[in-house]
């Protein structure tokens, strides 16, 4: 069951269009290293390095929807920030929940946002949420090179609130993962305990999943 009120009409239509007409190049390209390369010039991701620094963020008002976007990848980054009380962790990743929520309302074709948005939803333990943005995620750029690994960590995630057409999916995201890079892929999904899930990803794919396994076993 989906949780916005604009998101059933949204994915219906997206659907609609991958079907009719394929998906359009262009929206994987613009969004890969925009985010990065706005924040940070040398291609990172900008991280503060105080509690004050992080407060100071929160309370950023940002005019364009590049700048919620931005401001959002931000505040995520710091989710996870050990400086930070974990209520205030909690309360960053809202934030972070919320501008991504408003930025995709105005642009709903950039898959990075809702994989951002995915995670997010995953942090805070909504994942039936995470789901929903993780199967928009993949409707809207299936094969971007810069998403296809975090998709497969975020389906480890939110494996539980994965419905059949989530799981189909996301075969094929485990499937490309793994023929561009087996050994980024058994990283990826070991560090989150996920070996069984990729396993069963990859299942309906012996020869990645022979990759796979060779590979866990040389790492490991």
């Amino acid at each position: 069951m989906l949780r916005w009120p604009w998101f059933t009409t949204l994915q219906a239509a997206i659907g609609g269009a991958i079907l009719a007409v394929g998906i359009p190049a262009t929206i994987t390209a613009v969004y890969d290293l925009g985010f990065y390369s706005r924040v940070d010039p040398t291609g990172g991701q900008a991280r503060l390095q105080t509690a004050d620094n992080v407060a100071d963020l929160e309370q950023e008002s940002p005019r364009t929807a590049t700048e919620r976007r931005d401001l959002a990848f931000a505040l995520l980054s710091h989710g996870d920030d050990r400086d930070l009380a974990p209520a205030a962790q909690t309360r960053v990743v809202e934030r972070a929940a919320r501008g991504f929520r408003e930025y995709l309302k105005e642009v709903p074709g950039d898959a990075q946002a809702w994989a951002g948005l995915a995670s997010a939803q995953a942090r805070l333990g909504e994942l039936a949420r995470g789901a929903d943005a993780l199967r928009m995620s993949i409707l809207t750029s299936p094969w971007s090179d810069s998403l296809v690994q975090w998709r497969c960590g975020l389906a480890v995630d939110l494996f539980r609130a994965l419905n059949a057409e989530d799981r189909e999916l996301m075969k094929g995201q485990f499937r490309v993962a793994a023929q561009r890079s087996v050994s980024s892929l058994v990283r990826t999904v070991t560090v989150r305990n996920g070996t069984r899930i990729a396993r069963l990803f990859l299942a309906s794919s012996p020869d990645e999943l022979i990759k796979f396994e060779l590979e866990l076993a040389k790492q490991h």
